[in-house]
């Protein structure tokens, strides 16, 4: 994708070689602790994920890097036949699963800078501290970092892209605390992290009333930002399009609905069996039953 300016008096300006590009990884099998859920659907998976290289002629940020170690260096030899080096590297959100692929990113781009909003990195320490890489081993046993590294805090919120920039939008609790998404009005582009799911279910464990309704703000502050084009944390890879508008209204409804089926269930199989009939399409929803199982007990 290229751009340019065009000037007040509808001349264009300085052409930019300003461009995005995003690297998807397929939902990935781990061990189901849902009871029922393989009998009912099959393997137990991790949803899809992404990482979003924005760059032009003179420099490059890449936005989230993955979970497993294979996945790092896959996301980084990628990155290499770009054609560029990151001179930053940027985490939206405190989720280890965009954040435990950065040691093989160092690795390629040493000169490279992992940064993060500064009020998150406490929560990425406490993400990669031992009892929580602990927990993540159970997911992906022998596939994850034995050394991870957390970023550094962002002074401000500009990311410099070359001649370009990028901005950092702070937009409170969605699905963890301290979420940002990462806004380029040049491409008319928003990464969003895990803010925004593309034809995903959304992940809702240990939500609360008042966190989905953080959510919901969360999504109407990157709706403001009136952007064309969205790059969702998680996104299905069959997914039509990267539409912003569509991914926004989708994932509004999937909270509605959540809430309204929420309140109307009390058992897990009743939320799950709502929300698949309202849903039917979404991608990874191993992701709803362990939210029903969390919110509602054991129940059947």
């Amino acid at each position: 994708m290229r751009s340019s300016r065009v000037s007040d008096a509808g001349q264009p300006e300085k052409t930019l070689s300003l461009d995005f590009d995003v690297f998807v990884v397929d939902p990935k099998p781990i061990p189901s602790a849902v009871p029922g859920f393989e009998e009912v659907v099959g393997p137990a998976t991790w949803p899809p994920s992404t990482a979003t290289l924005i760059s032009d002629d003179d420099g490059a940020v890449l936005i989230d890097c993955l979970i497993t170690v294979r996945e790092g260096r896959e996301l980084a030899a990628w990155v290499k036949s770009q054609d560029c080096e990151p001179e930053y590297v940027y985490i939206t959100h405190p989720h280890a699963d965009h954040l435990l692929g950065l040691p093989e990113i160092l690795a390629a781009f040493p000169q490279a800078r992992p940064v993060a909003l500064a009020e998150s990195i406490p929560a990425m320490q406490e993400q990669i501290s031992a009892g929580y890489m602990q927990i993540w081993g159970g997911f992906f046993p022998g596939q994850l970092t034995g050394k991870p590294v957390p970023p550094g805090p962002l002074a401000g919120r500009t990311i410099p892209i070359g001649g370009s920039s990028a901005t950092v939008v702070p937009v409170g609790t969605t699905d963890t605390v301290h979420s940002s998404v990462v806004h380029v009005p040049d491409l008319s582009l928003v990464v969003s992290g895990d803010v925004v799911y593309n034809r995903t279910h959304m992940w809702l464990m240990g939500s609360t009333p008042d966190s989905r309704a953080d959510w919901a703000r969360a999504l109407d502050a990157v709706a403001a930002l009136e952007a064309d084009t969205l790059i969702a944390g998680h996104r299905d890879p069959r997914a039509p399009d990267d539409d912003a508008r569509r991914q926004i209204d989708e994932s509004r409804r999937y909270l509605a609905d959540f809430e309204t089926a929420l309140e109307r269930s009390s058992a897990p199989r009743e939320l799950i069996d709502r929300m698949t009939a309202a849903h039917p399409e979404l991608a990874n929803p191993y992701t709803l039953w362990v939210a029903a199982h969390d919110l509602l007990g054991t129940g059947t």
